[in-house]
């Protein structure tokens, strides 16, 4: 696959995450390519190839999320990916970042200076294209607003660009709705948790035994509807049916005892550790008015979910009403995770491509960036596309190769080519490798996607 996800699917108090981490090793589609290697100022490696016909442009890639401790310098997302371009005359080049974990403040700095040792050791490229996948993501996404004079196109794939306070918002919403409906009596923190993997466990656990009982699933499936965790998430099966609830239910209880009880917990640990405090809130948000805002797959699968168990939807918003809440306790790691949150303020142009069943880097946070940069006026900046998929960033090697190639397209004539889903599909045919599933597809509006309280 291209992403190793190996997250809790047992509670774990080991828990590891690694989101496409594509491995340090070279792509070596061809003898000639040069390989060069070397270490920054910042303690990152860096991994530059260059093929023997190389075609004067850069791929400057940034990594994902990863909790090992080994973190060696990453160029392309995997072997195959790396083999067609360089066949195609790119030069690649990336860095390891400074450590792992979270890493984009640094990591940004990391980039620009893998950009100079390509220029000192190879020469200068006659174009840069960043693109990079999951967290490498929101960081190609801020060197398109950041760096425009050092890049000239960028190409974010399955990325938080909304920023991390609204996205981990959505990871507080699911957990606050399971605790206060599934164990009112329950402590273990929903921010600040001293103990993040026994917390992993305890999600993991209470999702487990919900989903024992019709009353159970129902209510995991209404924290699923605030935590906008998509119907369909489980690698290696079919779509379900828009009215087969069971099956989209499943789907979100996969996802609880796996990436959302890590992110919730330990990539959220790490994070407030790197703001300096918590982050998130839930003061002030009326439930009621936030379930009302749904589309209307979420709340017709709450509500035939709801119908089945005989339960009374109305009681548990209510109950949701009187919950305790998390106040905004911290405002300068508020300011700290928003200091790197996208503005839309873009300075080349950037096509970002998503999964329609990301569970991890919900599709929605698409929504709340194209607002930001339309208010930047900045929109013939930006297209956004998506594939259908299940599962965070489970893009085909075609489906990566023909967006790699429309940004290119983009900056050799300076327009966009079409990025419908035929067109999109079409280049995919063109690499020859394997198969192709960009849709027309409209993320739904995020139920919170301010910055601040």
């Amino acid at each position: 696959m291209r992403y190793k996800k190996t997250l809790a699917a047992a509670g774990t108090a080991a828990l590891t995450l690694t989101v496409l981490a594509g491995g340090g090793a070279a792509a070596g589609v061809d003898n000639s390519a040069r390989i060069i290697t070397g270490a920054l100022t910042d303690g990152s490696d860096y991994l530059i190839e260059v093929p023997s016909d190389w075609n004067g442009t850069l791929l400057l890639y940034s990594h994902g999320y990863t909790s090992r401790p080994e973190n060696p310098a990453q160029d392309v997302s995997n072997e195959e990916v790396g083999k067609a371009l360089l066949a195609d005359g790119y030069a690649l080049a990336g860095s390891s970042f400074p450590g792992p974990g979270w890493q984009t403040p640094a990591a940004l700095g990391s980039q620009i200076a893998t950009i100079d040792q390509f220029a000192e050791q190879v020469g200068a490229p006659r174009r840069v294209i960043a693109w990079g996948h999951s967290m490498g993501g929101e960081i190609t996404t801020l060197l398109a607003e950041r760096a425009g004079d050092r890049i000239d196109g960028a190409v974010a794939m399955c990325p938080d660009t909304a920023g991390v306070v609204p996205w981990f918002n959505s990871y507080l919403d699911g957990a606050f709705t399971m605790r206060a409906l599934l164990d009112p009596d329950g402590t273990v923190p929903l921010v600040g948790a001293e103990d993040p993997a026994a917390a992993a466990d305890y999600w993991a656990a209470l999702a487990r035994t919900a989903q024992q009982t019709s009353e159970g699933r129902a209510r995991l499936a209404l924290a699923a509807s605030f935590a906008t965790l998509p119907p369909w998430s489980d690698l290696g099966t079919d779509e379900p049916g828009r009215h087969d609830y069971e099956a989209q239910q499943i789907n979100q209880f996969h996802s609880f005892v796996s990436v959302f009880a890590g992110f919730q917990t330990l990539v959220r640990a790490d994070m407030e550790a790197a703001a300096g405090g918590p982050f998130s809130w839930n003061s002030g948000v009326n439930y009621r008015d936030l379930y009302a805002d749904l589309g209307s797959g979420p709340k017709a699968e709450v509500a035939a979910l709801y119908r089945e168990a005989g339960l009374d939807l109305g009681e548990d918003l209510d109950a949701l009403e009187s919950a305790p809440r998390v106040a905004p306790s911290d405002p300068q790691a508020i300011d700290a995770m928003n200091a790197y949150a996208p503005t839309g303020e873009l300075r080349v142009p950037l096509l970002t491509v998503h999964t329609t069943g990301d569970n991890l880097v919900f599709p929605n946070l698409e929504t709340a960036y194209a607002d930001r940069v339309r208010a930047n006026h900045e929109g013939a900046l930006l297209r956004q596309t998506y594939t259908a998929a299940p599962g965070h960033c489970n893009f085909t090697t075609s489906e990566q190769i023909a967006a790699i190639e429309t940004m290119d397209r983009r900056l050799s004539v300076g327009v966009w080519p079409s990025t419908s889903p035929a067109a999109m599909t079409d280049r995919a045919a063109e690499t020859g490798t394997d198969t192709s599933n960009y849709l027309r597809y409209r993320a739904s509006d995020m139920p919170r996607p301010e910055l601040r309280p």
